[in-house]
């Protein structure tokens, strides 16, 4: 038996570095092995936190779709006059390009492009990775951790050297009552390199930290935790409020070019028919029929024309140009929105106009639409919250101004055996003790609690603030979706008369009953009923979806479009 241990006791330090060279690529830590461990544990962290938010099953993804730079580089190349460019095929999204390279956009392309290359979309997404590592790294906190340390030298003259080595290893584990349970053992080596004699000491030791009174406590300890889980929670919800806005802003955007487009359209055609009434004028002129005072007023208002339509597309060109960086596009980028959606857009607005009976039938009362809003905003879920976290803050500083009593107990071991000893001497200790550190010099504590009070209430009142803001916000929107119906149905009929007294004018102008001024005066009329047609249409249905928004009932799928319900009303 003494044979088998000399043997053992013999390769001691050789076993030890075999262990130590098993461990060490274990215990290093590449970038690479960090980029991977830190992708896998955050969208873990994110996606069952997102699935538990959102009720999505998807898996929460970080990075930026490939094909965003893909479709941003066949735009630039087409700018560029390249011929033959390939634009990449998106999820649920099939490129329409014309023979020139024009990329023709319908509103749900842009809805998908937007939620794939904008560029706030994706700084919302990495918050949330952001905040998922943060709770990774507060459960590590409750980890059991290791530690280890190896140590070699030489030292002596030139005939006696000495040889040293130490191995030693620990492990730490902090509990959630506030416990914290740390133990080391170590190994030291010292042998003479020209004479037999060798000596192994093991050293260990266990003690546990218990504390009684400040920093006690389940809430106490796990408040980090609990604090970097709702901040991952806090993440999610923000990132859904910035999805609707955005819906909203992304449509918003849209209609306002092919607005701009559509006034451009207008303001040519106002301009060619203005040209018409010039030459018309010119001709009753020479012939004697009109005055050269009439003929005068025709020539001015068609340079005025003119002028709109330059004014006009420059307006419509600079507004297209804002909305490809919305979406995350270069400004360059040959991308033309569908004229078709407008048209659609006016017919669809026109049937609701007529199989509805008033702005808000498809909406609850005032008082009900308010208690949906507060119950649903994102926005106003993490103010409630975080109006939460204050409370527990105030609990918090409350304990910091108790006294310090800690229990600190566990045992030591302290080992030695060298050459020619048949055992390890040494012997085992216990150590119970307290400490106390009474509450003399509390005066930061103390300023902190009162800070931690008003932050209290500062945050209630945050909440109140929001609260009224969001019914403010949805009994506003409810008053601006009732005028912007009211609007629609007088721009409609302001565009029959203006119409009719074109017509009217034209008639009179040939029977020489009607002069030319009021032959201009019909025109600019048409040209702002048809503007303010189009403008009406529009703003009625944004003020329908931005009141969806501000109730918090437009729900936005993965890839950034939106459903939305044909009623809300009981």
């Amino acid at each position: 038996m003494s044979w088998g241990l000399d043997k053992l006791y013999g390769k001691l330090p050789g076993v030890a570095l075999l262990i130590a060279s098993l461990l060490l690529p274990l215990a290093c830590m590449t970038p690479e092995r960090a980029v991977k461990e830190s992708d896998e544990t955050g969208i873990r962290l994110a996606t069952k936190y997102w699935q538990e938010q959102t009720g999505r099953t998807n898996t929460f993804d970080i990075y930026r779709p490939a094909d965003a730079l893909t479709l941003r580089v066949a735009l630039l190349a087409s700018a560029r006059g390249d011929q033959h460019v390939v634009f990449p095929k998106l999820e649920s999204f099939t490129p329409n390009t014309t023979t020139n390279g024009e990329l023709i956009l319908t509103l749900s392309d842009a809805l998908r492009i937007g939620a794939r290359n904008n560029r706030s979309y994706q700084g919302y997404k990495e918050t949330v990775f952001n905040r998922a590592l943060d709770l990774d790294y507060q459960q590590y906190q409750f980890d059991t951790t290791f530690s280890g340390l190896i140590l070699g030298a030489l030292s002596g003259d030139m005939v006696t050297k000495k040889a040293t080595e130490s191995q030693q290893i620990g492990a730490t584990k902090k509990l959630t009552n506030g416990a914290k349970i740390v133990g080391n053992l170590a190994l030291d080596v010292a042998s003479l390199l020209r004479d037999d004699w060798r000596s192994v000491t093991f050293t260990g030791d266990l003690t546990a930290t218990v504390p009684l009174l400040r920093g006690a406590g389940k809430d106490v300890v796990m408040e980090p935790l609990t604090q970097a889980e709702r901040n991952l929670i806090y993440a999610i919800r923000n990132f859904e409020r910035y999805r609707q806005t955005y819906a909203v802003t992304i449509a918003h955007d849209y209609f306002t070019v092919l607005r701009y487009h559509q006034q451009m359209r207008n303001s040519m055609e106002n301009a060619h028919r203005l040209e018409l009434n010039e030459r018309r004028a010119e001709m009753m002129f020479r012939a004697g029929r009109m005055q050269r005072i009439q003929v005068d007023q025709a020539k001015t208002d068609l340079l005025n024309a003119n002028e709109s339509v330059v004014s006009t597309r420059q307006t419509y060109e600079s507004q297209l140009d804002s909305f490809k960086i919305t979406l995350g596009l270069p400004p360059e980028g040959k991308v033309v929105l569908d004229t078709g959606e407008l048209r659609n857009l006016e017919q669809s607005m026109e049937k609701k106009y007529k199989e509805t009976p008033n702005a808000l039938a498809d909406y609850p009362n005032e008082l009900e639409s308010c208690r949906i809003a507060l119950a649903n905003r994102d926005d106003l879920f993490v103010t409630r919250c975080q109006y939460e976290d204050e409370a527990r803050n105030v609990k918090i500083a409350a304990n910091d101004l108790l006294p310090d009593v800690t229990l600190v107990l566990g045992p030591d071991i302290n080992r030695k055996r060298s050459t020619g000893n048949s055992k390890f001497k040494g012997e085992e200790t216990w150590d119970a003790s307290a400490r106390f550190d009474l509450p003399w010099n509390r005066r930061r504590e103390r300023n902190a609690f009162k800070k931690q009070m008003i932050a209290l209430e500062q945050a209630k009142r945050a909440v109140e603030e929001k609260e009224d803001a969001i019914k403010q916000s949805v009994r506003s929107g409810q008053r601006s979706l009732i005028a912007a119906r009211i609007s629609y149905e007088i721009c409609v009929e302001s565009m029959k008369v203006a119409e009719l007294r074109v017509k009217s004018n034209d008639m009179f102008m040939q029977s020489g009953r009607s002069s030319m001024r009021d032959i201009l005066e019909a025109e600019s009329a048409l040209l702002s009923a048809r503007n303010s047609l189009v403008s009406s249409v529009i703003t009625w249905w944004l003020s329908d979806l931005q009141l969806r928004r501000d109730m918090g009932v437009l729900a936005i799928a993965q890839d950034g479009t939106w459903r939305i319900p044909g009623t809300l009303a009981e």
